[in-house]
């Protein structure tokens, strides 16, 4: 509720400052034509650290160590740093400012008659300055700071979110691949049977060569496939290395070369668009540059009016003349104020806030483009979750269908009523449904890392405060 009522805010903010050239973004242009979620993910609530429900200790370990270690997200850390420093310095331009100052001078007078006056003099004291911002201006640009800041922090929450896809979308892939591995040798043993049978029946003479030479290309083709999935799974561990900034030794601890490819269900998942456009930390950051250009502008259109500025000294100073030694000080002190106002400038300051203007306009338009997008990749996410869940259920159906499909033609071709070409055939259809109903289970819960991605979820940033 509390991003719903802020969209509507900075909405309003664009409206009266814009005027009517700036275009809208309303709720109900948002609400038309979403795509829901299934109807199964609508009983329970989102976790924001959705990756336990894949429920693997070994993918929450290693978001933990990149988390810690990514090079990307602490360059984002160090973003941060700087802007909150540029936000407190903008802050401190409000207040006055306090300088203390210390000097000594000498110098020589030639008066008439060639007479030389030697004169030395020493000051200490504190000097004060402060601008009375009464247009404006300096908290105009202590807000733009402000935003600048939100914006980076948003930023980050969008390195962290697409880190933490990355490592999941490696993670997932590691071990598709290792069990596309493991199905491949054993469809290797598969032909090594089939091939050991046709060599039997051809030394028997109830077969031909030609039997021997199939099952010979089976073997071979499927030995090949064993090795491309094994260089695939070496990949997908180099790049959870290059994420983690660790080394391949370093990951061996954590990441086995056994286990299941991990699953989870879309619970949860049914938002609003303005719940959707809240969460996502691209919304975020342009919603806040769109902020910051607001309150640039206002200190554009303050540069129009005078500027007061307030300032006094309090101090000693001690003097001598010639030889003498300094002199006990004196007291100083003196409080002034001073009005800068413009009169001609040719036209700058008009300049500098037309230039405002058309960058509050650009900053609209990026913010209303980026939540247009963002919406639309989220449906387009259900979509695919959706239809890749109907894939995945069709695939395990005829993978079964599949297997029992080729028991029945081995056991044919043994008693000689069925040819070795019809049995390669139902072991070649097996092993690819078999790659297939994997793929499809791999693909469901990468499109679901998808799905959390591009709707934005994720645990508080620690970085934010």
């Amino acid at each position: 509720m509390r991003r719903s009522l802020r969209l509507m805010a900075v909405l309003l903010a664009v409206t009266s400052c814009a005027g009517s050239t700036a275009p809208s973004l309303r709720a109900a242009e948002l609400q038309a034509d979403w795509v829901s979620a299934p109807a199964t993910a609508r009983s329970a609530s989102i976790d924001a650290a959705w990756w336990r429900s894949f429920g693997d200790p070994v993918l929450d370990e290693l978001i933990v160590v990149a988390e810690r270690r990514n090079l990307d997200l602490r360059l984002a850390d160090a973003r941060i740093r700087e802007a909150r420093a540029l936000r407190q310095g903008a802050g401190a331009e409000l207040f006055p400012q306090l300088n203390g100052s210390a000097g000594i001078s000498t110098g020589r007078t030639v008066g008439v008659g060639g007479a030389v006056l030697e004169r030395t003099a020493a000051t200490l004291g504190v000097e004060a300055s402060w601008e009375a911002d009464v247009f404006g201006r300096l908290r105009a640009e202590t807000r733009a700071a402000d935003a600048v800041w939100a914006a980076t922090v948003a930023d980050r929450d969008g390195v962290r979110l697409t880190l933490v896809a990355e490592v999941a979308r490696a993670y997932l892939e590691f071990r598709l691949y290792r069990t596309q591995h493991t199905l491949a040798e054993a469809n290797a043993k598969g032909a090594e049977e089939t091939l050991r049978i046709a060599r039997a029946r051809f030394e028997q003479g109830i077969a031909s060569r030609l039997d021997v030479e199939r099952a010979l290309t089976a073997r071979g083709e499927t030995r090949a496939r064993v090795a491309q999935l094994a260089e695939f799974a070496e990949s997908s561990r180099h790049r959870i290395v290059l994420l983690l900034a660790t080394t391949p030794e370093e990951l061996g601890g954590v990441l086995s070369e056994t286990g299941a490819l991990p699953s989870a269900s879309a619970l949860g998942v049914l938002l609003t668009p303005t719940e959707v456009v809240g969460l996502r930390p691209d919304v975020r950051a342009a919603e806040a540059r769109l902020l910051a250009s607001i309150a640039r502008r206002e200190a554009a259109e303050a540069l129009r009016y005078p500027r007061i500025s307030l300032g006094s000294m309090l101090g000693l100073q001690s003097g001598s003349d010639g030889a003498a030694v300094l002199s006990a000080p004196s007291l100083l002190w003196s409080l002034g104020a001073n009005l800068l106002a413009p009169l001609l400038d040719f036209g700058r300051i008009r300049a500098m806030i037309d230039a405002a203007d058309a960058r509050q306009e650009q900053a609209y338009l990026s913010y209303e483009l980026t939540a247009r997008v963002g919406l639309q990749e989220v449906q387009t996410a259900l979509i695919l979750y959706t239809q890749g869940e109907l894939r995945r259920s069709e695939l395990a159906d005829a993978t079964e269908s599949a297997r029992r499909a080729v028991g029945l033609a081995r056991r044919q071709y043994t008693e000689g009523t069925l040819s070795l070409l019809e049995v390669l055939d139902a072991e070649r259809t097996l092993y690819t449904l078999e790659l297939q109903a994997v793929q499809a289970t791999a693909d469901v819960s990468l499109r679901l890392v998808s799905l959390y991605q591009t709707m934005g979820l994720m645990p508080p940033n620690p970085e934010a405060a």
